[in-house]
């Protein structure tokens, strides 16, 4: 069988990325034993780690290195405290992340949220309102919105007075794209669950904004291909109120942008700690390929950096996603979930996870835990 290979740029960033991010190399180089694949892995500094660097959270060289990968593998950035007196736009959350968005235009997030059985205490749901679980998927529009629409300004009236201004903006082609993301995506869950129920919930605030009302009715269009997902329509504040009566109702959620940051952030709670939340943002596809920025759900933690306390699965479930959407390599992904799955089976458990009246876990730190993921693969 001829072997496989694939460039990724690792870029790590600020806090506990570094330690993440060494975990879930070790999975994928415990893949290249498992799975005719090579991965040629280059390391690069981004965030807070860019500007000391070279004093850009993006330095031209990382990002000449990104758009020589076949995909990123991003750990997180930005320290809220630090330097408070570089810009804002000098900052690592708009200078790098949202350059990289903006750079490969990668229009698509996608956040699994699951809440794995033996977790089900650290959801912050009782039980009663889990159902038969939690399994669903985000799907948020990425690059288009009030995120990205102009004019963006603060004017300054005098007199103490001044005006804030964020435009929301969306076009029909960019609604019709996004939502053709989340309706493949319901048909590919089901083939891989052939229990589960198709089905599309998209999400707006067609009663008083116009973005959508246009909203609705192209998703309502597109839905019309794909005959076998239902679709509904939700509003965005029955949605939010939803997810936590009964969470198990959603497959897969449709959002623009401002909405899916806030709905897929409260998704992500239901898992039981954004540590096991990862995360695929996609550009559009090039003959069987995509492009994509993967990244685990949660932040930067630096209260526990360097400490030996992150929890790497978001970090090794992001590089598994990578492996499916990017590389196409479903065995070596789904092997990399079912390993995870043992490792938590086994009783691992870093501290966001950890229960100590439950007497078969074991509290473990993030090498220990990504040891144990390594060797269930």
């Amino acid at each position: 069988m001829n072997l496989q290979t694939f460039n990724v740029a690792a870029l790590a960033g600020d806090g506990i990325g570094p330690e993440v991010m060494r975990e879930a190399i070790k999975i994928l180089r415990t893949v290249e034993r498992k799975f005719p694949v090579r991965f040629n892995i280059t390391e690069a500094p981004v965030g807070w780690a860019g500007i000391d660097a070279t004093g850009e959270a993006l330095p031209d060289a990382t990002l000449s290195l990104c758009k020589k990968s076949d995909a990123i593998l991003f750990g997180s950035v930005g320290l809220p405290n630090r330097d408070p007196g570089v810009s804002k736009d000098k900052r690592p959350e708009r200078a790098a992340l949202l350059r990289l968005r903006r750079e490969f235009e990668l229009f698509a997030n996608l956040r699994p949220v699951v809440l794995w059985k033996e977790l089900a205490h650290t959801c912050p749901l009782v039980k009663e309102r889990q159902g038969d679980g939690i399994n669903l998927l985000v799907v948020r529009e990425l690059t288009s919105g009030m995120y990205f629409g102009t004019p963006k300004t603060i004017e300054n009236f005098g007199n103490g007075q001044r005006r804030a201004i964020d435009t929301m903006v969306y076009t029909t082609a960019e609604i019709e794209r996004i939502a053709h993301v989340a309706f493949r995506a319901a048909e590919e869950r089901r083939k891989s669950d052939v229990r589960r129920k198709a089905k599309v919930t998209s999400i707006d605030k067609a009663n008083v904004l116009e973005n959508g009302v246009l909203w609705r009715e192209v998703v309502t269009d597109i839905g019309a291909q794909y005959s076998g997902v239902e679709l509904e329509h939700m509003l965005v504040d029955n949605a939010a109120m939803q997810l936590m009566l009964k969470p198990a109702q959603f497959d897969v959620l449709l959002c623009e942008n401002l909405f899916g940051d806030i709905i897929s952030d409260e998704a992500a709670a239901l898992a039981g700690s954004l540590g096991m939340v990862p995360s695929a943002s996609l550009g559009a596809a090039q003959g069987d390929r995509v492009f994509g920025l993967y990244e685990p759900a949660g932040g930067t933690a630096p209260d526990i950096a360097g400490k030996d306390l992150a929890n790497p699965i978001a970090q090794i479930l992001s590089a598994a996603l990578m492996l499916q959407y990017s590389f196409k390599l479903h065995a070596a992904a789904d092997a990399i979930v079912c390993a995870v799955g043992k490792a938590i089976a086994s009783g691992n458990r870093t501290g966001d996870i950890f229960n100590p009246a439950i007497s078969t876990a074991r509290k473990v730190g993030t090498g220990a835990i990504g040891d144990a993921i390594a060797a269930a693969l």
